[in-house]
């Protein structure tokens, strides 16, 4: 995806023209272990707190044989050790609620390099990270005027990669033309809910529930989310390779090629393409989310983790 079509897009989420998403568009995907278990994860929090009990006991009996004239008992440094590690397991925990880093998004295009040109018989390909309603893809090609060029509904493959090949029935085919390719979801993850939305309206959207009626309006409806991206492209019907897919520097100058990124893709005219290597991008993505979403549960371990470094201070008060 090109640096511009980047700006494009943030303009547009600051102007509210399309979904209020925060996008972290990378030109490759950094490579990202899967997820651990949450029977492993909460395994991992017990040892944790059961080792971290041991250092606040042990830091408990060599401070008060340290402690010269013995302010404290043994039992009350211990529930110093015990309940300042409790605060810093509930710290933990308030801070990985909100951590989770830039949401990717669900849908992506795939542009093998910063700008592409494309021509008959082109390739658009992409990947989604969530499921869609109906499993299907909004595909559409506009010329930079916003003008319809080109439409096709595109099925999800069961690897969540989908894909077109157009050969024949587009528009521009006589004179090279810049176009914008958009794909365009509505997940069936994904739920916000709208403060009122009129019936005609909530008519034409995927809801998942009505809200509360009142007249002509809906208030408080829930709604399934829409997603897209988009990439910017050049077709060229003079264009006579086939099979592969053609470099173009931006004007800014260089260009990235996200299936070999150490490699200095200015020097070549065409860039590689491979389902395999989008196949575990998309995963490197769906991992990456995985991870993000599960930022509640680890907080709560944290916080249970602290409440059990509280339970013998607890006991201690009441004794």
């Amino acid at each position: 995806m090109s640096e511009n079509n980047v700006e494009d897009i943030s303009e547009d989420v600051e102007e509210g023209e399309i979904d209020d998403l925060q996008l972290e568009l990378h030109k490759e995907e950094k490579e990202t272990k899967p997820p651990i278990p949450l029977n492993k994860l909460l395994l991992i929090f017990l040892v944790i707190l059961v080792v971290s009990s041991g250092i606040a006991v042990a830091l408990g009996a060599i401070t008060n044989t340290l402690a010269a004239e013995h302010p404290s008992t043994f039992g009350e440094w211990v529930i110093i050790y015990l309940m300042m590690f409790g605060g810093i397991a509930i710290i933990g925990g308030g801070a990985s609620g909100f951590w989770g880093g830039q949401r990717k998004i669900p849908i992506r295009l795939v542009s093998p390099s910063d700008a592409s040109v494309v021509g008959k018989g082109m390739l658009v390909c992409g990947y989604v990270i969530e499921d869609c309603i109906d499993n299907e893809i909004e595909f559409t090609i506009y010329d930079l005027k916003q003008n319809i060029l080109y439409e096709e509904i595109l099925q999800i493959q069961e690897d969540g990669l989908f894909y077109t090949e157009i050969m024949e029935n587009f528009a521009p085919k006589k004179k090279t033309t810049s176009i914008v390719i958009e794909a365009w979801i509505v997940s069936s993850k994904t739920k916000e809910r709208k403060f009122v939305v009129k019936d005609i309206k909530l008519e034409e959207m995927n809801f998942d529930s009505e809200g509360i009626k009142i007249g002509s309006f809906h208030f408080f409806p829930r709604v399934y989310k829409d997603f897209a991206d988009k990439a910017k492209a050049i077709f060229d019907p003079r264009r006579k390779e086939k099979g592969v897919i053609e470099n173009v520097p931006l004007s800014r100058g260089g260009t990235t090629n996200i299936f070999n990124p150490g490699k200095d893709a200015s020097k070549d005219k065409f860039v590689p393409f491979s389902f395999e290597r989008v196949a575990k991008m998309r995963l490197n993505a769906l991992y990456f989310d995985i991870k993000r979403s599960r930022r509640i549960i680890i907080s709560l371990f944290f916080f249970l983790m602290g409440i059990g470094f509280f339970i013998y201070p607890i006991i201690a008060i009441f004794i």
